[in-house]
């Protein structure tokens, strides 16, 4: 259910700015910094196949996957019953996603790769997304859709119609709020220079492997997005529905 509340007061966000803002704009800066001033580093070690960025990736993906999981053993909490199937489901797709990531451990133990991947798998690695573009690209273009549709469009359209959702509906547990924008806005965004001129065209520093960099906004986004829902499914169970 949703209304609209021409006077209703803006609410102090449900995460600290130091999770949901600074990240967003920390992660590229530096990263364009680092690039610039020690680009055999940068090359070598931040945003490899192996590098700092995809690992970062995995250990933000960590604490998203036991974020699913406490919504979904809060099940009575949710105002509808498939809240909870969904957010199991995202919690699988983050544990999916961070396996990927680290070839299932390989890129940390380093064995080799089994026969029957080797023929199939792109890049000889123990994984799954190297193999089709159903379980790469199409599902990296469905997380981008949601990121500018939910987390951009509708908190732009709720802002400039002043829509506030009912509290304690299932709208106002599951619609990302405020706080998933800037990350959201990343996501949809950065690949955007590579589209329009190519990857070979973009100037340095800002030649950044963009596919990557992109992965790790999309592990930040799925914590700060089950975060959020975290902070307002407890308040609803403390009975605190005017926060939501």
């Amino acid at each position: 259910m949703i209304h609209t509340n021409p006077t209703a007061a803006i609410t102090t966000e449900e995460l600290p700015k130091w999770l949901w803002l600074w990240p967003v704009f920390a992660i590229l800066i530096l990263q364009l910094l680092i690039r610039a001033v020690w680009p055999e580093f940068a090359n070598e070690y931040l945003a490899d196949e192996h590098g700092i960025i995809e690992n970062l990736t995995v250990i933000l993906l960590i604490p998203a996957i036991f974020l699913s999981a406490y919504l979904v053993v809060n099940y009575r909490a949710f105002p509808v019953n498939w809240l909870p199937y969904l957010y199991g489901v995202m919690g699988l797709a983050c544990l999916y996603f961070a396996g990927e990531e680290a070839s299932w451990g390989q890129h940390w133990f380093g064995w080799e790769t089994p026969e029957g991947f080797k023929g199939l798998n792109d890049q000889d690695e123990t994984n799954l997304h190297n193999m089709s573009s159903w379980l790469d690209q199409k599902p990296r273009l469905i997380v981008e859709l949601s990121a500018i549709i939910a987390g951009v469009l509708l908190p732009l359209y709720r802002k400039a119609k002043d829509i506030q959702f009912t509290p304690g509906s299932w709208q106002s547990v599951f619609w990302p709020t405020r706080v998933c924008f800037p990350v959201c806005l990343v996501i949809g965004l950065i690949k955007l220079p590579d589209r329009l001129i190519g990857g070979d065209n973009i100037p340095f520093p800002f030649d950044i492997r963009v596919s990557e960099t992109q992965e790790l906004y999309v592990g930040l986004g799925f914590l700060i997005y089950l975060a959020s829902v975290s902070i307002r499914v407890y308040r609803h169970k403390k009975g605190d529905t005017e926060s939501l």
